[in-house]
């Protein structure tokens, strides 16, 4: 009984012991511990490539009891690999703890340095024999994994494709089995066949020691369902094994490639203590074996780093390298099909820019276009389209195939194609040659067939059609179609892109760059463009700036000079050449049959116009094309056939009918008239013909039109070269010419002055012609340079005009005063005031005694008189002539005539000129409340009043009404001419005036931009009213302390108006002024003195030593002077100027007490308190009595007497005066003004003088903090009051200091 009992308990301590040893073994029939990957063929990653013939299918084998989940994968920065067979699943789940080699570096290692079509596949099967198994053996995992190839390799196709093997361990039985089981069967034979290379990664061969070890633990755990029989034939040198092995090498085929991995590093079975136990799983015998076609390599690893790798180290690059070898050569060849009749040219340069934009546009896919990509490169006649595309061609020949050329000049060209891309593919042509349409033609059919018929499984096609130009005969009808084909199309016609069926790209070329021109005159030169000597670089770059870039006449004539030598000699015997021979050169056709092309510059567009003129004879694009190649400008403004068209009929009244109806059909076609307006629609008409071949260009904005390349230009003014084109014009010119005047349209006339022909010049044609009509056409162009500002081009005309005039008709003709007039007005916008003046009153006198006293014209001469006076201030004789027409023109036309109310506005501005505001704005009144009554009130001479007046307002400090007239102003011209209107940006910058004589700096810098840009936009940068916004907006900056930014707009306005005007015209010496006022609120003095030195002497020898304007910048020359503490200097100046503007404009004249409180400044300075008091006072009692005791100016100079006082210590007088400037500025300028501020602060500093502390504190953090606000924390005023409120000491200071330091230097 004791024995039994004993007996038990043995067995069932026996069974605990099994249950705890095997309780952690997995069981296939819990689905959290089976394998995540179903048991088939799976893809290893994944590919959207089609499945073709010469690709190769990889299948990845595991081991035995092993899965695809575990076999390949390692931990990643694992320093050892695994030692078991299996990982535990639920680590498996956890994809950043794993790398698997297969599926993440293969694909990117293996797949790109073969460039063929691979597949991966894992191939799961149930070998699990522990617990739970399936009862399976090597016979039937052979069978299976048969049958899931079979799966993946249904069609022809797929069968066609090579096999290659990776299996480890006992995956390289299963393979083995399967190949020898392939080849008997007639179902898988193709496997057997294709199967290219086998890599054996520790393979059992021969078995493995541990075989029999594995089936005694089989046994063990067949209580938990274990599968001994797979364990079986593991065994060492066993029989079946032998026999396996000795079939496989019966059936292998001699050209099949083995690898034979095997483990150089023993597997460690298990620790004890610090004693290893350590057994090679598969040696090296079993592992390897010789034959033909097979290599045996070691890898420094055990049986487990065979077929794990966490990087990409040693053992993974051999393995790579092994399937990267094999890969290629199990790569069948395939005919690469190239049949393109062209090779690039030597000297070909590659335009980075266009082969970009075709590489990108050719990867645009259109699902439903008839061919998914295609693109049209069009482009005029000789700008490099075929070569592009060829370039293209050249660098993809390995990516497409095939690649074919199909040459589209002609139908008979096509059909020529066709059959040689036939031959190419070795296409059967049923039926022979076919002269009847192109569309039955066997060979066309036969190759359009079998481009369509490729599928997914085929290389892509690419087909260039080459020279589509002319598309009327029905190309469309034989392109290419398909889905696995790209199209580029070559061709000078814009339209080319409907030739593919739904949509496609296009790529315009154009002309080459500089450098890409350069380039190409090099390589035919054959120089190296690092190595060329820069002369030779500079001609080159010259001889392209002369053929304008286009890419025929350059290659052409880099051939011409290439063939001459020396190099350096031969371009500039070119560049000689070309200005006395250029029609030859562009002809020369020496290099036929020896460049790219056949066709010269003179032939090359030739197809072109004959085809166009052939299609459109009523609408004769050819001829418009060279009535455009005559325009001056290098834009045809589409609003020039529109001026002209409306100013014919004035063109018939001066020169008489046969003049403009001289003019052909051909061309009057494009100017009718429908009812008051010009129909342009045959206009555009043409033009669209000529755009869509390129040999016009569209050119969008303001004023659209088009443009043409200059050799374009060259080719067409040679047609029907005995037309009168010069005449024609001339002709359509003046017409424009008349249009423009008459709806008084600036925003234009600085592009039509592009267009002007040059009558005064050397062409003998336009001279001949103008000196028929001297008079009209002299008048005409003249006004239009006039008008622009063009003043040497407008009197050169006008002299012309005049003199004609007193030939023909007498020097006291009407018309002859008249061009007298025009003269002596451009004489006084130059500043030449006495040949201005002297042609004044000769016209005057004159017209007193033809006219009368009293006459309109005669009253006219006199106003003109009067102004040029004005602008010498001389506003007494001014005044006097002014009110003499004033009177006259209200006894003769009336007070509320138009005439009459100029003449009040004249002597207004006279008055207000002299500072008489009171004066000036009563006529100003007058004349606004009159016009408003017979005008309207948005009537624009009632709005130009009203801003007068608004400005008499400012002069006298009263910003609140002068806003209010302008606000109002500015909204009316916005509404009724538009918010780009000259007068309206004019009212704008009147406004921004206003805001800024308020210190509202922001709100005057938004409206100055505005003005600036839209005037930029409207008349050009370099217009003078843009220029003078530019000034403004400068003037706003310097104001802000924005010294870079100011500077930065006055040099370019200073240096425009030097090229426009000339360096001494008044405008350019006023830039001058306001860049040296600059430089010296920079404390830049040397510069500024520089700058003003000049003025002051160009406006002594152009104005007079006595002129407003030359006593200005005296007065500010001695500022600079005092600024540098040179007293003497600056009050010698001061002193004379003071003096002259007494004797010139009063005592009493604004100007006049401007220079004696600029002279009492000097006073001060010098510590002669006495003599700047007793100037100062003078100053403050007369601005008082003529200005108002509030009027800015009579603020500033009881502040400036305040100062004086100070400095004497007379402290009351000084903060009396003080209290009352800042009080009243306060309510006139509002109590952030910058002129507030300063008279706030200077009250504190006389507070701190009396030692009067906290009040002086108070107010200058007051006004420190406010001009913050207003200024900016970094503005030289707000500095300046930190420094006084904070300590010379305090950091804040310290950095202020540093501040002005930087801008002084």
């Amino acid at each position: 009984m004791g024995l039994a009992i004993y007996l038990v308990i043995f067995l069932l301590s026996i069974a605990v012991l099994y249950y705890r040893a095997t309780k952690s073994i997995p069981s296939r029939l819990n689905s959290d511990q089976a394998p995540k990957s179903r048991f088939e063929l799976v893809p290893a990653c994944a590919s959207d490539l089609p499945t073709r013939a010469d690709g190769i299918d990889i299948i990845f084998v595991h081991g035995l009891g092993s899965n695809p989940d575990s076999t390949w994968r390692a931990t990643k920065h694992a320093t050892r690999q695994a030692t078991t067979a299996d990982i535990p699943e639920e680590a498996a789940t956890d994809n950043e703890q794993f790398v698997n080699w297969v599926s993440d570096f293969l694909p990117s290692d293996l797949l790109p340095a073969v460039n063929r079509d691979v597949r991966l596949f894992f191939y799961n099967y149930d070998s699990y024999w522990k617990r739970d198994a399936v009862h399976t053996r090597l016979t039937n995992l052979g069978n299976e994994l048969l049958e899931y190839i079979g799966g993946i390799r249904m069609s022809e196709t797929e069968q066609s494709r090579s096999l290659i093997f990776v299996a480890h361990s006992y995956g390289g039985l299963v393979v083995k089995r399967a190949l020898v089981q392939a080849r008997a069967s007639r179902d898988f034979g193709h496997v057997a066949e294709h199967a290219q290379t086998i890599i054996f990664l520790g393979t059992p061969h021969r078995g493995t020691s541990f075989g029999l070890w594995g089936w005694l633990a089989a046994k063990a755990l067949q209580p938990l369902g274990s599968n001994p029989s797979i364990l079986a034939d593991l065994e060492y040198d066993s029989f079946s094994l032998h026999d396996l092995h000795k079939d496989f090498m019966a059936v292998a085929p001699d050209d099949l490639r083995v690898f034979n991995f095997f483990e150089k590093r023993p597997t460690r079975i298990l620790r004890l203590w610090f004693v290893p136990l350590e057994r090679f799983c598969v040696n090296e015998q079993s592992a390897t074996y010789e034959g033909r076609n097979v290599r045996n390599i070691g890898l420094s690893v055990d049986h487990y780093g065979l077929n794990k790798f966490p990087s990409k180290n040693e053992s993974y690059q051999s393995i790579l390298s092994k399937l990267t070898e094999s890969v290629r050569a199990s790569a069948r060849p395939v005919k690469h099909h190239y049949a393109v009749p062209l090779g690039r040219v030597g000297t070909y340069t590659e335009r980075v820019g266009l082969s970009a934009e075709l590489e990108q546009k050719l990867q645009i896919r259109h699902e439903k276009a008839s061919v998914p990509y295609a693109v049209s490169v069009y482009g005029l006649g000789g700008v490099g389209k075929s070569q592009v595309a060829l370039d293209y061609a050249e660098k993809h020949k390995h990516d497409y195939n095939p690649i074919l050329w199909i040459d589209a000049t002609d139908e008979e060209t096509v059909r020529s194609s066709f059959k040689i891309c036939a031959a190419e593919l070795g296409l059967t042509v049923e039926g022979g040659e076919n002269q009847g349409s192109i569309i039955t033609d066997a060979g066309v059919r036969a190759v359009l067939r079998w481009l369509c018929d490729r599928s997914e499984a085929d290389d892509e096609w690419l087909v260039i059609v080459d020279n589509a130009d002319d598309v009327s005969w029905g190309i469309q009808k034989v392109m290419p179609r398909g889905n696995r084909g790209r199209v580029i199309i070559t061709s000078r016609d814009e339209q080319s892109t409907k030739l593919v069926g739904g949509t496609c790209e296009s790529v315009r070329v154009g002309d080459m760059s500089p450098p890409e021109g350069r380039a190409l005159l090099l390589r035919h030169l054959q120089l190296d463009e690092e190595l060329a000597p820069g002369s030779i670089k500079d001609d080159c770059d010259r001889v392209v700036k002369k053929l304008e870039f286009l890419v025929l006449a350059i290659d052409i004539a880099g051939a011409y000079i290439g063939s001459h030598s020396p190099s350096d000699k031969a371009l500039q015997r070119y560049l000689a050449d070309y200005e006395r021979h250029r029609d030859e050169l562009l002809r020369i056709n020496f290099f036929r049959g020896l460049l790219a092309t056949e066709k010269t510059v003179w032939t090359v567009w030739d197809t072109t116009l004959e085809k166009i003129a052939m299609e459109n004879k009523g609408l004769r694009p050819d001829v418009l094309l060279t009535f455009l190649a005559h325009f001056k400008g290098g834009i045809i403004q589409d609003e020039m056939f529109r001026l002209a068209s409306l100013g014919m009929e004035k063109v018939k009244a001066n020169m008489g009918e046969e003049e403009s109806e001289g003019m052909p059909f051909e061309l009057q076609q494009f100017l009718p008239l429908a009812g008051e307006k010009w129909d342009g629609f045959r206009y555009q008409q043409g033009c669209r013909l000529l755009l869509r071949y390129s040999l016009l260009q569209r050119v969008d904005g303001g004023w659209a039109g088009v443009t043409m390349h200059g050799l374009v230009r060259w080719r067409a003014m040679l047609s029907h070269r005995s037309w009168p084109w010069r005449q024609w014009y001339m002709v359509f010119v003046l017409a424009a010419c008349c249009q423009n005047i008459d709806e008084e349209q600036p925003e234009f006339r600085r592009h039509l002055v592009g267009h002007l022909p040059d009558i005064c010049g050397d062409d003998g044609h336009e001279r001949e012609y103008f000196l028929r009509y001297p008079s009209f056409i002299g008048a005409t162009i003249g006004r239009i340079y006039y008008h622009e500002g063009r003043w040497e081009e407008a009197e050169k005309l006008f002299v012309q005009v005049m003199e004609t005039r007193k030939t023909k008709l007498g020097a006291d003709h009407p018309d002859t005063l008249t061009s007298m007039g025009n003269i002596a007005s451009t004489y006084r916008n130059q500043g030449r005031w006495e040949e201005a003046e002297k042609l004044e009153v000769q016209v005057m006198e004159t017209r007193k005694t033809k006219l009368g006293a009293d006459h309109p014209d005669t009253l006219r001469s006199m106003g003109n008189l009067a102004l040029t006076y004005s602008n010498q201030g001389r506003w007494e004789e001014a005044e006097k002539l002014e009110v003499q027409v004033m009177e006259t023109s209200k006894t003769k036309l009336g007070a509320d005539h138009q005439d009459t109310l100029r003449s009040m506005g004249n002597l207004a501005s006279t008055f207000w000129n002299q500072g008489r505001w009171e004066e000036a704005e009563k006529l100003e009144v007058q004349v606004m409340e009159t016009r408003k009554t017979k005008l309207g009130a948005d009537h624009p001479d009632t709005l130009r009043s009203m801003g007068n007046l608004a400005l008499t307002y400012s002069n006298q400090g009263r910003w609140e009404e002068a806003e209010k007239l302008e606000v109002q102003v500015m909204e009316t011209s916005k509404t009724k001419l538009g918010a780009d209107h000259p007068d309206t940006l004019r009212s704008m910058g009147n406004l921004a005036s206003t805001f800024w004589n308020q210190g509202r700096w922001e709100e005057a810098e938004k409206l100055e931009v505005q003005v600036m840009e839209k005037s930029k936009t409207k008349l050009g940068a370099d217009h003078l009213d843009t220029l003078t916004s530019m000034g403004n907006l400068a003037s706003t900056y310097r104001n802000q302390g924005r010294w870079e930014e100011a500077e930065k707009l006055e040099v370019q306005v200073m240096e425009t108006r030097k090229t426009k005007l000339g360096a001494d015209h008044l405008d350019t010496l006023r830039s001058m002024g306001n860049l040296a006022l600059t430089y010296s609120n920079q404390g830049r003095w040397e510069e500024a003195e520089k700058l003003e030195v000049q003025v002051m002497e160009t406006r002594k020898t152009k104005l007079g030593a006595d002129h407003p304007d030359t006593l200005t910048s005296m007065g500010n020359l001695a500022l600079t002077y005092s600024n540098q503490g040179r007293w003497e200097e600056a009050e010698k100046l001061e002193v004379q100027v003071m003096e002259t503007r007494k004797t010139k404009l009063r005592a009493d004249h604004p100007d006049t007490l401007t220079s004696m409180g600029n002279l009492a400044s000097t006073y001060r300075n010098q510590g002669r308190w006495e003599e700047a008091e007793k100037l100062e006072v003078q100053v403050m009692e007369t601005r008082k009595i003529k200005l108002g005791a509030d009027h800015p100016d009579t603020l500033t100079s009881m502040g400036n007497l305040a100062l004086t006082y100070s400095n004497q210590g007379r402290w009351e007088e000084a903060e009396k005066l003080e209290v009352q400037v800042m009080e009243t500025r306060k309510i006139k300028l509002g109590a952030d003004h910058p002129d507030t501020l300063t008279s706030m602060a200077n009250l504190a500093l006389t507070y701190s003088n009396q030692g009067r502390w906290e009040e002086a504190e108070k107010l200058e953090v007051q006004v420190m903090e406010t001009r913050k606000i207003k200024l900016g924390a970094d503005h030289p005023d707000t500095l300046t009051t930190r420094q006084r409120v904070l300590g010379d000491e305090h950091p804040y200071t310290q950095k202020s200091l540093a501040t002005v330091a930087k801008w002084s230097s």
